[in-house]
């Protein structure tokens, strides 16, 4: 090896490992960026265990419109199930951060999911201020 060169504890190797945990939050900020992911994740997480798709949807449905289920109409709740279904389950699923069983219908949080609670604060003063 060259005097030059950095040895696998060396500089070389900690830029490598910034630059790839950087990568690594920047795509764990990109998936929660959104609203809807976040609140999906929020009650995920509340739960603790898998929900069916449609239930999920209920919960994010309620939590955004600040109403109970029997005053938020059935096409609002289908709107957010579509939504859950296209694009927000599989982004999240994307990231490691649930497993959706398509036969099943059952939406599960992975070990490898983040820690909301560091990003929920600056998320929830953003949700506010929107």
């Amino acid at each position: 090896m060259s005097e030059h060169s950095a040895d696998a504890t060396g500089p070389a190797s900690s830029d490598s490992f910034e630059r790839s945990h950087a990568t690594a939050l920047d795509a764990t900020f990109d998936v929660l960026s959104n609203r809807r992911r976040r609140e999906a994740f929020r009650c995920l997480a509340a739960h603790d265990e898998p929900m069916a798709l449609a239930d999920l949807a209920d919960e994010v449905a309620v939590a955004e419109r600040g109403a109970p289920i029997t005053d938020i109409s059935a096409e609002v709740v289908k709107h957010v199930y579509v939504t859950l279904y296209h694009s927000h389950v599989p982004s999240l699923e994307n990231a490691g951060f649930v497993r959706y069983d398509q036969e099943r219908d059952l939406v599960t949080l992975t070990q490898d999911r983040p820690d909301l609670d560091r990003f929920d604060a600056t998320a929830v003063q953003t949700d506010r201020k929107s």
